[in-house]
């Protein structure tokens, strides 16, 4: 197991990793980090393995996963595809089974293929959506102990889809439909996209 900056610090260790202190020029086999000052965690598929997770002294009890494989170690399957707009359903259904294990005790995992993309997009729409924080400000916290989080921007409208139908954020709602102006998105999601556009 290792940790980002101090490891003698009496806080919760920030980030873990199998194997310890990993070669730089290598990425770790696992990797789970600390998601702002909260008991929940962004992590790799390595991270779910039962094995690796012995190995980083890391004991969930919640494994949110949301990518296509679960192992006996997830407690939640949600699969979501990266890249991709995805259902609204799914997508919403995974999110409100964060939130639900934000609001239980105990530590939550949540895990997509690389811990980059799926994993953010889901823990900063629960994280917004629990606390009252715009998006960004969610990816931002998490951004704090894993650099590389990246919510793609197809995943990033449903994350602002769900923020307007569940949360009724009009912020939310003028981002969704900057976001698909910018991009060239709508015209290869066109029916999907004006769904979560018109949704109320």
């Amino acid at each position: 197991m290792t940790t980002s900056g101090d490891s003698g610090s009496e806080t919760l260790k920030a980030v873990q990793t199998v194997p310890e202190n990993p070669d730089p020029d290598l990425s770790p086999k696992a990797i789970a980090a600390r998601v702002g000052d909260r008991d929940i965690w962004i992590g790799n598929v390595g991270a779910i393995k039962p094995r690796l997770l012995a190995e980083m002294d890391l004991d969930p009890e919640y494994v949110v996963s949301v990518n296509g494989t679960a192992t006996v170690a997830t407690t939640d399957h949600y699969p979501l595809k990266d890249e991709y707009v995805n259902d609204h359903q799914q997508f919403s259904h995974a999110v409100a089974a964060i939130r639900n294990r934000i609001r239980s005790d105990g530590t939550v995992l949540v895990n997509c293929s690389v811990g980059v993309s799926r994993s953010a997009t889901v823990i900063a729409t629960a994280v917004a959506a629990e606390d009252g924080l715009s998006f960004d400000a969610a990816v931002a916290e998490i951004r704090e102990h894993r650099p590389r989080a990246q919510p793609h921007p197809k995943l990033q409208i449903n994350a602002l889809a769900y923020l307007v139908t569940e949360a009724n954020w009009e912020n939310a709602r003028r981002q969704l439909a900057e976001l698909v102006d910018s991009t060239q998105i709508r015209s290869q999601h066109d029916n999907a996209i004006e769904k979560l556009l018109t949704a109320e």
